[in-house]
């Protein structure tokens, strides 16, 4: 059998990756073996906290490490790879190359995205899968176990629904295409690669996975203990996602909903929309990482991409608003001050269109919190996933819930379009109906979080970044209103096919 290549895992005891390392091992430390680590719960803990801080760590490549950041460099690669979100500038070349589209290229490679991608969820697909093998050995109070798994569970969940986005086409209509391999026990050195499966085994291993951490979660919904911890209501929103590709419009609006009534939980207004989206104890957050100062790799981080008035990396290459979604923002809408005008001029930050949503914290220490999840993106599914089933009004009332709190005529622009469920504006125009609102409000308030170009391939719409005057620096010359075009998914790493006998390059690697 030969070694698998794709997966390095965590050091558990500190939370620590080794991305370097290409083999997996069959003691998840160099410092405690494994079977001691799990024999109780608070060693499983140790293990589901070195998964919890591998989301914002830096690296997954052996190069380029400082655009590999975890989920936020998923959240801006993907933004960028669409149209709403730009780059003025090359800078220093990070996350340019994924916003021109020249990245696929590069898969035989282990400095690049197709590598730091897979590399960096099938670590946590690997790191779970170590923790869910003890869910009937492990010794401890029940509870407790039960709500560690749930979150292993759910992990897995999310890494896999990650993957099958990024490696293949949407769901509705490529339900038989090629996945991606999965993995539900733990591998070691001696472990055979899988094959790729179809789209539809991937979404239904999603799907278990997440429904019996809902179930796990379900006992005591109110466990989080940290903010960066997933519990019953981030794995509801999860849920949520996941049926919003498949078209399962009515979970999804249950699975929204529920996610909502998190205690506590509320959608921001006033001085906490302008607060930098940097502090995870805003009301509005469901799950996001605290970012402390001694710990590696801030200054590659989230903040030094987009934060222009620190001397980082977007002072070269700013991270800009689309003109033409710019323009869309009524002159009253709050989310306006987000980014600069189209005259605005002037040094470091206060460029055209240059974005202010996203602000470090400390400038001085490279701090800032990353949020992952907060209520304004379950708020939309809901909404969507209500107007998709039909049920116009209640889709109306929840797109209203969230425009009162940004612009001051609200109820003037909804009465203005038509209450149908029909998507009739594409990449650019003009909102008619309630639908073509709530994916123009889900593009406005999730501009550089919710991941657009999985948006634009499950929408079927495409991108266009040709409206007039476009600001744009580069306008790829393939067809991008094709929605399920090759360029919109990654092609697997070489190290993959070199390491997987059940794996040929020749026939499972995507569309070069």
């Amino acid at each position: 059998m030969k070694k698998l290549l794709y997966i390095s895992l965590v050091t558990l005891t500190v939370g620590v990756t080794s991305c370097e390392k290409d083999f997996l091992e069959t003691s998840p430390t160099d410092r405690v073996d494994a079977g001691t680590l799990f024999e109780t719960t608070d060693g499983a803990m140790v293990a589901m906290d070195g998964i919890y801080r591998m989301l914002y760590t830096s690296g997954w490549t052996t190069g380029n490490t400082h655009q590999n950041f975890g989920i936020m460099s998923t959240k801006l690669y993907t933004s960028l790879m669409g149209e709403d979100l730009l780059q003025d500038a090359q800078g220093n070349g990070w996350f340019y190359f994924d916003y021109r589209y020249d990245v696929r290229s590069r898969f035989n490679t282990t400095t690049w995205r197709p590598y730091a991608t897979w590399n960096f969820y099938y670590t946590l697909v690997s790191n779970a899968n170590y923790i869910l093998a003890v869910e009937e050995t492990i010794e401890g109070d029940q509870a407790i176990i039960d709500n560690i798994m749930a979150q292993a569970y759910a992990i897995r969940a999310y890494a896999y629904f990650q993957l099958i986005q990024a490696y293949q086409q949407t769901y509705v209509g490529h339900e038989s295409a090629p996945g991606v391999p999965l993995y539900v026990e733990p591998t070691t050195s001696a472990s055979e690669g899988k094959g790729r499966g179809t789209v539809e085994e991937v979404y239904t291993q999603i799907n278990m996975d997440i429904d019996k951490a809902i179930d796990l979660f379900s006992a005591d919904k109110n466990s989080q203990q940290h903010r960066s911890h997933i519990d019953y209501y981030i794995a509801n929103a999860i849920k949520a996602n996941v049926a919003l590709v498949q078209n399962k419009w009515a979970d999804a609006a249950t699975h929204a909903t529920e996610a909502l009534t998190k205690p506590s939980l509320e959608m921001i207004s006033g001085d906490d929309l302008h607060s930098g989206f940097n502090n995870r104890n805003l009301k509005n957050v469901m799950w996001g990482s605290e970012v402390i100062a001694d710990q590696s790799g801030i200054y590659a981080s989230f903040f030094a991409h987009m934060d222009a008035r620190a001397d980082r990396y977007a002072r070269s290459s700013r991270k800009c608003i689309y003109n033409w979604l710019y323009d869309q923002i009524p002159a009253d809408d709050a989310r306006k001050a987000w980014w600069q005008g189209p005259t605005d001029g002037g040094t470091n930050d206060t460029k055209p269109y240059n974005q202010k949503k996203f602000r470090y914290s400390n400038m001085d220490s490279d701090l800032g919190d990353y949020i992952f999840l907060r209520a304004e993106e379950m708020q939309l599914v809901k909404a969507e996933a209500l107007c998709r089933d039909n049920r116009l009004e209640e889709a109306k009332q929840a797109l209203a819930e969230l425009m009162a709190l940004r612009v001051a005529n609200y109820e003037d622009i909804l009465d203005g379009i038509a209450l149908s469920n029909e998507l009739t504006m594409g990449s650019i125009g003009t909102p008619t109906t309630l639908m073509d609102m709530i994916i123009l409000q889900r593009r406005i308030e999730l501009w550089g979080e919710a991941e657009r170009i999985y948006d634009v391939m499950r929408l079927k719409t495409g991108f266009d970044r040709n409206a007039p005057n476009s600001n744009h620096t580069a306008k790829p010359t393939w067809n991008t209103m094709d929605p399920a075009y090759k360029e919109l998914i990654l092609t697997i790493p070489q190290k993959e096919f070199d390491g997987n006998p059940n794996m040929d390059a020749n026939s499972d690697q995507n569309p070069l």
